[in-house]
């Protein structure tokens, strides 16, 4: 035992000790070296939850294992088609879509605070789940965060977003790994080619002005 561990000498109920050996062997594998540890945390807990802690943080922990065990279970709930994430978490994306399109009020983009507004409005605050909702819009294709460094804006315009980020190569602004990081890594070249068509096309359905 080192200088700073103290051995304590409590008595428990019998189920309460064994419920919680069970859910140490559950989360953990096995007993053995992890109990003391388990211990602590459990205290530790006790005391942030005492004091206050972050509640939204731990109810969002919470929520995302319930959502974790009801895909592995197979929820009972549908999932929408291709969705790939549960129907809670389709309903909380959902909201901070409508969120975020009414912050930017026709804007083609809004600056990363208001993403994150939307996210911790509607789903929690904790970095995880953050980044989570972050994905799940750029994989919707709904929000598309502005490459060039130092940089705190999403584009919410997906041809705009393509046709912005082919001039900032052309000017230097991103390096050509960068943007083939973006075009490849993140999106196609099919999906590119489509959208930037798309900004051809509204140009070229402009009636002149009076000369």
């Amino acid at each position: 035992m080192s200088d700073n561990e103290k051995q304590i000498g409590v008595r428990v109920t019998e189920t309460l000790w064994r419920e919680f050996r069970e859910d140490v062997k559950a989360r953990k594998g096995r007993v053995n070296g992890h109990l003391a540890s388990e211990v602590e945390a459990a205290l530790r807990e006790y005391m942030d939850a005492s004091h206050g802690g972050d509640v939204n943080d731990r109810l969002t922990r919470i929520e995302k294992q319930l959502d974790d065990l009801g895909d592995r279970l197979g929820d009972s709930e549908p999932k929408k088609e291709d969705s790939g994430v549960g129907n809670r978490v389709e309903s909380r994306l959902e909201e901070i879509i409508e969120t975020v399109e009414s912050e930017a009020d026709g804007s083609p983009r809004v600056h990363d605070s208001v993403i994150e507004m939307a996210i911790e409005t509607h789903a929690g605050v904790s970095d995880p789940t953050v980044r989570q909702y972050k994905n799940l819009l750029r994989k919707r294709k709904v929000a598309f965060a502005d490459p060039r460094p130092n940089s705190n804006y999403h584009y919410l315009d997906a041809p705009r977003f393509c046709d912005a980020v082919n001039a900032m190569v052309e000017d230097g602004d991103i390096s050509e790994d960068k943007y083939l990081e973006v075009l490849e890594g993140q999106h196609s070249r099919e999906w590119w080619r489509d959208q930037l068509a798309k900004i051809e096309d509204n140009t070229e359905d402009r009636t002149p002005g009076f000369q």
